[in-house]
């Protein structure tokens, strides 16, 4: 969905009304003298769309009409939309009337009422154009609040003013104001696709995702908690059984300890098998925690070798940044002989021997440099070698813990039944307080399936974050870069233009072209003479607007520009249109730049429209196809004959 403009209506505030006809997907010239209306075209249509007052320049135009309207090809019917011209001491109208259908025409005068306000307004060209709901997050720790794309931000593609098209610093409309640069920064991504058109709906499916693990995850604490406080008596009523020899199984999970627990209270105490040794489970528990307590040495001599080694590095990189900082004076030297003259003061030595020279002085930084390089490299394997350590580290303390409650509840056992000299007895005795401990448990619903959907909930989490990551954004802003980036060198090549012999780019963060040359990157700013600066205007935004139309993003498909050839054709050389005053190579520079113009548009057909307000009159039938009215000779955009409301 997208708009292009059918008709530019003024009325009278004598009920007449003034009609101007393009031609919708084609190059359209509305050629004149000055003084004619051409450059409030811009502003009555950006007044049109909602702005928020009224920049058509007071005088004839701002006096003699009533209202502005505009005849709007949609992508399906068509739309008239009005905006009443603000009084004399206003800036601007809430006053707003539309009328949608499959087919629109320009109501009379009479019949041109307040029905809707800008709100309303902007709203139905937000829909029109295809803007969806869509949201920019700034990056973590700046203190923008979010922002939301609009049909204002969709605009600032789509004007080119006459004083905008020739400026050096600025590309796009509106961007001398640093608000205004920056909310197109933050929109531009969204408007050329690097943001996914569900970005929103994503965001929301993210956040209900989250909720929904919260809610898991509680859940599953809960019962964690339940079950974590009778876990460590369990493991050591188990252990107790292993140690009478009820039990041979060991787990370190809720589930299996109550499970195991189950089996052995379960089993007629005649079955159970009484071959295990005394003291057989508090040996092997005694065994185990050796083991245990050698690999906490272990590991706690890694880490601290590796600490050592890291803090080892850290001195070598300070004293080698120092020393590199000393060395790399050497930079300001001026092509002296290295044999002959003092790298420090630049006198000649006259015992060369006892002074370095300046290669072995560049020799010393290089070797510092590549070292200090290695140094920096290794840093962030010590850093995951130290974290790793730590991890199982603490999974052997995790199992000391164990072992600890597991040993103690074996003696406390051995204690009480010390003078217990039946095995058998011993055997019921455990068994009674394991069979009151399993009585005593609350009932815990499996959570196998709880943990399933909380896992499957992580899943669907990080892939979402991995989709709406600025990374991912980045990644397709770069591929799109890349591409127009081919298209702006082809064209500056055609047109001839400063720099054409290297690669452009436009640059979303500067907003701006850049050239990269031998010499380094060169931006617009830097580049000379108000012929390039036009051009780079003009294959910009041609450029821009072909990817909205082949990727059918919802910016309106219009493209305004005035007085594109005023660096080649300036007013006061105009008399009645014709370049007979500009030389030969001028006329050919205007001439390529609107034939471009013409290519630009022919290669989306029908998708793109092209208005531009020009003096430039070409004797060529391509240019004169494409001309809608000739402003000479009193005629205007608005009649003389209209009343003035002073």
């Amino acid at each position: 969905m997208s708009v292009q403009i059918l008709e530019i209506v003024l009325y009278s505030h004598d009920g007449r009304h003034r009609v101007l006809t393009l031609q919708p997907g084609k190059f359209n010239v509305i050629t004149g003298a000055s003084k004619t209306g051409k450059s409030a075209l811009i502003d009555i249509v950006d007044y049109c769309f909602g702005s928020g007052e009224c920049r058509v320049p007071e005088g004839p135009i701002r006096r003699c009409v009533a209202w502005f309207g505009l005849r709007l090809q949609l992508a399906d019917g068509q739309a008239f939309v009005a905006r009443r011209c603000p009084g004399p001491r206003a800036a601007s109208s809430e006053e707003c009337f539309v009328d949608v259908g499959d087919s629109v025409q320009v109501p009379l005068a009479p019949d041109v009422r307040q029905t809707t306000n800008t709100k309303g307004l902007g709203a139905l060209l937000a829909g029109w154009t295809g803007i969806r709901d869509n949201i920019h997050e700034p990056p973590a720790g700046q203190t923008r609040s979010p922002l939301t794309a609009t049909i204002r931000h969709a605009l600032a593609f789509c004007f080119q003013p006459q004083d905008e098209i020739i400026r050096r610093q600025q590309l796009f409309h509106g961007t001398a104001d640093n608000f205004v640069a920056q909310s197109i920064k933050d929109t531009l991504p969204f408007f050329l696709g690097a943001v996914d058109d569900e970005y929103v709906r994503k965001r929301e499916e993210l956040r209900r995702l989250k909720d929904e693990l919260r809610l898991c995850d509680r859940r599953l604490n809960e019962l964690a908690a339940l079950s974590g406080d009778g876990i460590s008596k369990g493991a050591g009523l188990l252990a107790q059984a292993r140690d009478a020899g009820l039990a041979k199984v060991t787990s370190e999970t809720w589930e299996g300890v109550v499970g195991a627990l189950r089996d052995v209270a379960s089993t007629p105490l005649t079955d159970q098998n009484p071959d295990i040794p005394d003291n057989a489970e508090f040996e092997r528990l005694s065994s185990e925690r050796r083991l245990l307590l050698e690999e906490q040495r272990r590991f706690r001599d890694e880490i601290a070798l590796v600490r050592d080694f890291e803090q080892d590095g850290r001195a070598f990189s300070k004293e080698a940044k120092e020393q590199q900082a000393r060395l790399t004076t050497i930079g300001i030297f001026a092509g002296a002989d290295a044999a002959e003259v003092c790298p420090l003061c630049a006198h000649e030595l006259s015992d060369r021997a006892s002074t370095p020279s300046q290669s072995a002085i560049k020799a010393a930084l290089s070797a510092v440099s590549t070292r200090l390089d290695s140094v920096s490299r290794a840093e962030p394997r010590v850093e995951k070698a130290i974290a790793d350590l730590d991890a199982k580290l603490q999974t052997v303390q995790r199992g000391l813990a164990k072992n600890r409650l597991e040993m103690e509840a074996v003696r406390s056992a051995s204690d009480s039944l010390a003078n217990v000299q039946d095995d058998a007895t011993k055997r019921a005795h455990i068994l009674g307080r394991i069979s009151l401990y399993l009585e005593s448990l609350p009932e815990l619903p499996d959570t196998t399936a709880l943990e399933t959907k909380a896992e499957s909930l992580r899943a669907q989490i990080v892939a979402l974050e991995t989709d709406l990551s600025d990374e991912r954004t980045q990644e397709r802003l770069d591929s799109i870069v890349s591409i127009l980036g081919q298209k702006l060198t082809e064209w500056a090549r055609l047109l001839e233009l400063e720099h054409s012999k290297f690669p452009l780019r436009l640059d979303f963060k500067k907003l701006t072209i850049v050239a990269d040359t031998e010499d380094g990157p060169v931006p617009m700013a830097r580049m000379g003479s108000g012929e390039n600066w036009v051009g780079y205007h003009l294959i910009a935004h041609l450029a821009l607007h072909q990817w909205f139309v082949q990727k059918n993003r919802p910016v309106p498909r219009f493209l305004f520009l005035d007085q594109p050839s005023q660096v080649y054709f300036p007013p006061e050389n105009d008399i009645d249109g014709s370049m007979a005053l500009v030389t030969e190579d001028d006329r050919l520079a205007v001439s390529r730049m609107f034939n471009l113009v013409l290519r630009a548009v022919s290669e989306v057909e029908p998708g793109m429209q092209v208005i531009v307000t020009e003096h430039a009159d070409l004797d060529k039938d391509w240019y004169q196809a494409a001309v809608v009215e000739r402003w000479r000779g009193g005629l205007k955009l608005v009649p003389e004959d209209w009343p003035r409301n002073e």
